[in-house]
C-alpha cells in the first residue's frame, strides 16, 4: 500500500517522521510517533525544491483490513490517517450530514469539482461567501484548494465513489462540471453527456448538501447535453426556480483582456425574480493593455528568440484554415488590449494560445508566466499555488478555472435574491410573533407592543449565527 504525499502532507508527516500502524475493528490508523522504528520515506522528483513525504506498506495486518484493489476511503486530520474499505451508499437515499457544525454568517459555500479553489476564491472575494469544502478527483488541485481555504473539508476523489456522509452542510452549491467531452475542440459537443452520465451523481451532491442555491458555470454546449438534462430533473424537484442559461464572454463584460466565452444558470427554492445579468461595457479606450494587467514585471520569464524555436514553425504554417499565426494571437504586444483564451494546455505552445513578444526586440518572446495569466483571469491577489508545484501544473489549474469577476459577479447577485428570502423569512417569523405577543392576555397592551417591537430587532440581528467548524482543515481521501 502506497501513501502519496498529498495525503501525508494534509496530515502533517513529513520525510523522516516516525509513523505506527494500528488496527480497530475494520480501519488501520496510522498516527505520528516520537518513536523512529518506522519513519516515513522520502521521494524527490525533477520541479520539486524538496524531498516529499510517500509511504510505502505490505503486511499481513493490512491485508486483512484493506484487500488488494478494493477502493479506500481515507480520513485525514493532524497526525494521523484513517483507511477503511470505501462506504457503500444508496443512491436514491441522502440520511442527515454528520459532519455539519454550527450556522455560518456567511453563505456557506461548496465546490464540486472544485478545482484548485479559483471560482470559490472568486466568491469568497466578495465577501458574502465562506467556503466550507471542495471536492476534485485531482491531487494537485486540490493540494491548492487545501492551502488557501483551511476552514473546511477538502474531499479528494471521485464523486462516484463518494458517501453523502462526508458532504458538509451548505447554503450554496457551485457547479464547474468536467468539459472535456463537450469542447468542440477534443469533446463531442452535446453528445458528450450521453456517455458522461454524471449529472445525477452531481444531483445527488446538491441532495446531501441541503443547500437552497446553485451555481453552474461550464461551456455552452454542456447545457445541451443529457448530463445536464439528468442533473436538472432531478434538482427542478427541489429547486423551483431556475434563471435563463445565459452565455458570456469575459472580454465581452469588459472585465478581462483574454476571451472566455462560458454559459451560466442559477437555481434556487426562492424566487430569483430579483436576480440580474450583469451586463457591463467598457469604451474600447478604458479598455486596459497588456502591460497594465500583468504589471512592471514583464521582463522577468524565459525570454527565447522565434527562430529556431517552436514559435517559428507556428508562423511558418500552411493551409486555408484559421490555425496559424497570423489569423490568431499568438504573439500580443504590451500595448495590445486582448488576447486569446487561456486554456489548460497553455504550456504545449500552440498558435491559438497568446504569448508575448518582447517590446524592445521583436524576435523574442515568452509564455506569460502563471502569475500572470492569474491577473489576466481576475485571480484574488490572496489565492496562492504551492511552491512545489511546476510552472506547467500552475498554468493547467489556471487555464481549466474560470474568468474571476464574472463568477464574483453572478455570485453578488445570487448572493442578494438569497438575502432577500432570509429576510423574507425572519419578517414573516417576526409577524407571527408580533401577533403572539399582541394577543397573550398576562401583559399590558403597550407592553406588548415593546416587546414585539423588541423581539423584531432582535430577529433582524439574528439572520445568521457565528459558525466555526469541528473539522476544520480535514482531507478525506474517496
Amino acid at each position: 500500500m502506497f501513501i502519496e504525499h498529498v495525503v501525508l502532507e494534509a496530515a502533517g508527516f513529513c520525510p523522516g517522521d516516525g509513523i505506527q500502524m494500528t488496527i480497530a475493528n475494520d480501519s488501520l490508523i496510522f498516527t505520528k510517533t516520537e518513536d523512529k522504528t518506522n519513519i516515513v520515506s522520502k521521494r524527490k522528483r525533477p520541479g520539486w525544491p524538496s524531498e516529499r513525504p510517500i509511504l510505502d506498506r505490505c503486511s499481513k495486518e493490512i491485508t486483512k483490513v484493506i484487500r488488494a484493489r478494493h477502493r479506500i476511503d481515507i480520513l485525514v486530520s493532524e497526525g494521523q490517517l484513517i483507511i477503511r474499505e470505501e462506504r457503500s451508499f444508496e443512491l436514491c437515499h441522502i440520511s442527515e450530514n454528520q459532519l455539519q457544525g454550527e450556522e455560518l454568517q456567511k453563505i456557506r459555500l461548496l465546490s464540486v469539482p472544485a478545482g484548485a479553489g479559483i471560482a470559490t476564491a472568486a466568491l469568497v472575494s466578495s465577501g458574502y461567501y465562506s467556503a466550507v469544502g471542495g471536492v476534485d478527483v485531482h491531487g494537485e488541485a486540490i493540494d491548492v484548494y487545501r492551502n488557501n481555504f483551511t476552514n473546511g473539508m477538502s474531499l479528494w476523489g471521485d464523486i462516484r465513489h463518494l458517501h453523502p456522509d462526508y458532504i458538509p452542510q451548505s447554503d450554496a452549491v457551485l457547479m464547474t462540471p468536467p468539459c472535456e467531452r463537450y469542447s468542440p475542440l477534443v469533446g463531442f459537443g452535446k453528445t458528450g453527456g450521453a456517455i458522461e452520465g454524471l449529472g445525477m451523481m452531481f444531483a445527488r451532491m446538491f441532495l446531501a448538501t441541503g443547500a437552497s442555491m446553485l451555481l453552474i458555470e461550464q461551456v455552452p454546449a454542456y447545457y445541451e447535453s443529457r448530463s445536464f438534462q439528468h442533473l436538472k430533473g432531478i434538482l427542478s424537484n427541489v429547486l423551483p426556480y431556475w434563471t435563463e442559461v445565459r452565455k458570456i464572454d469575459a472580454y465581452d463584460m469588459g472585465t478581462s483582456i483574454a476571451g472566455r466565452a462560458r454559459s451560466y444558470v442559477v437555481a434556487a427554492k426562492f424566487s430569483l425574480d430579483q436576480f440580474v445579468w450583469p451586463d457591463v461595457k467598457v469604451p474600447e479606450h478604458r479598455r486596459p493593455t497588456v502591460k497594465q494587467v500583468i504589471g512592471n514585471e514583464w521582463e522577468k520569464g524565459n525570454w527565447r528568440t522565434i527562430k529556431g524555436t517552436v514559435m517559428e514553425g507556428l508562423f511558418n504554417k500552411q493551409g486555408h484554415n484559421n490555425f496559424k499565426a497570423e489569423k490568431n494571437r499568438t504573439l500580443v504586444n504590451l500595448d495590445d488590449k486582448k488576447v486569446s483564451a487561456i486554456v489548460r494546455s497553455y504550456s504545449r505552445i500552440q498558435v491559438t494560445s497568446s504569448y508575448l513578444r518582447h517590446p524592445e526586440n521583436p524576435e523574442l518572446w515568452r509564455p506569460f508566466r502563471y502569475d500572470e495569466l492569474g491577473k489576466i483571469l481576475g485571480i484574488p491577489d490572496w489565492f496562492q499555488f504551492l511552491e512545489h508545484q511546476a510552472e506547467t501544473t500552475k498554468t493547467a489549474l489556471i487555464g481549466q478555472s474560470v474568468a474571476c469577476d464574472v463568477v464574483k459577479a453572478l455570485g453578488i447577485e445570487a448572493a442578494f435574491c438569497y438575502m432577500l428570502n432570509e429576510m423574507k423569512k425572519k419578517n414573516n417569523l417576526s409577524a407571527e410573533r408580533l401577533e403572539k405577543v399582541m394577543n397573550d392576555p398576562s401583559t399590558a397592551p403597550r407592553d406588548r407592543v415593546k416587546d414585539a417591537l423588541n423581539d423584531m430587532e432582535s430577529s433582524a440581528l439574528s439572520i445568521r449565527q457565528e459558525y466555526k467548524s469541528e473539522k476544520n482543515g480535514q482531507l478525506c481521501i474517496f
